[in-house]
């Protein structure tokens, strides 16, 4: 078997992958366009969508859990592997945790952390056992709440790990025989940390963020598990207006889905442009 069939082969389940969503996208572009009740072409869906508040309200919705939950994975991902990043045993022991989390599905994770943070959950009835809640009634609504609290949370607990990982996989024996210069030199830990750590792990970082904020501005699990039922995420609004009755919705819901896809493309291929700029750095004597 020649080497380029060996690669095509490799990349087969992948090309499968975007195959199907081209797809899918394709028979999108082409609903939006139409006026519900084939009667023609037009473009009145976009135009509805620059105009109506409840979509605007939705766009900022899924802007802001993008945008938190990238910042606090981001967080997370940067203290764990800083703690960790000098120790063998424990960056295996961050690696199997992040592994493991991976494989949690998110449609499992927003079940666990309806279960822990509903207002009759554990997180609600431990708080009224050590006396700090007078009833689990009391207890702050996280689930469904004004402000995404429990859908953040689920986000921070799930993409964490995989900044990490990515993280880990940067922070290389080259990137630590730097560091030890560094010591050797007499630079502290902050300064080995801002004059050196980062600087080679930022490429890798704002890669993971990149891929963290698509997926979490289109994902549509989550927010419309734990989410409040207004507003709502751009994702569980297309799907809500596409399950409406009015046929004249239906091209609303796949304009929407377009500019979704158009957001993740967008991400994804900035994403690919760092990537290879990282993998050139690395490979560059």
């Amino acid at each position: 078997m020649s080497r380029r069939v060996a690669g095509l082969l490799l990349v087969a389940p992948a090309l499968a992958v975007v195959a199907l969503a081209g797809t899918g996208l394709v028979y999108a572009a082409r609903g939006s366009v139409a006026d519900g009740l084939g009667g023609g072409w037009n473009t009145t869906a976009y135009r509805e969508l620059l105009t109506d508040p409840v979509i605007r309200e939705s766009l900022l919705t899924s802007l802001c859990i993008a945008s938190v939950s990238t910042a606090g994975s981001a967080l997370l991902a940067l203290g764990a592997v800083g703690a960790v990043s000098t120790v063998r045993g424990a960056r295996r022991a961050l690696d199997a945790v992040a592994r493991a989390t991976l494989a949690v599905p998110h449609v499992l994770a927003a079940a666990a952390f309806a279960l822990l943070l509903a207002g009759s959950g554990l997180a609600s009835r431990l708080g009224h056992a050590v006396g700090l809640t007078g009833a689990p009634a009391d207890f702050p609504v996280l689930v469904a709440g004004e402000g995404q609290t429990a859908v953040l949370l689920t986000y921070a607990w799930k993409e964490a790990p995989f900044i990490a990982l990515l993280l880990l996989a940067a922070h290389t024996p080259a990137v630590r025989d730097l560091e030890t210069a560094a010591r050797t030199l007499g630079a502290g830990r902050l300064q080995r940390l801002l004059r050196v750590t980062w600087p080679l792990l930022a490429p890798a970082l704002v890669e993971a963020c990149l891929l963290v904020f698509a997926f979490t501005f289109a994902a549509f699990e989550v927010p419309a598990l734990l989410g409040p039922s207004a507003p709502r995420a751009l994702p569980v609004e297309a799907v809500e207006l596409y399950r409406s009755v009015e046929l004249a919705d239906r091209p609303r819901a796949l304009a929407l889905a377009i500019v979704t896809g158009a957001v993740v493309a967008l991400a994804a291929l900035a994403a690919a442009v760092i990537s290879r700029r990282l993998l050139r750095a690395r490979t560059l004597p």
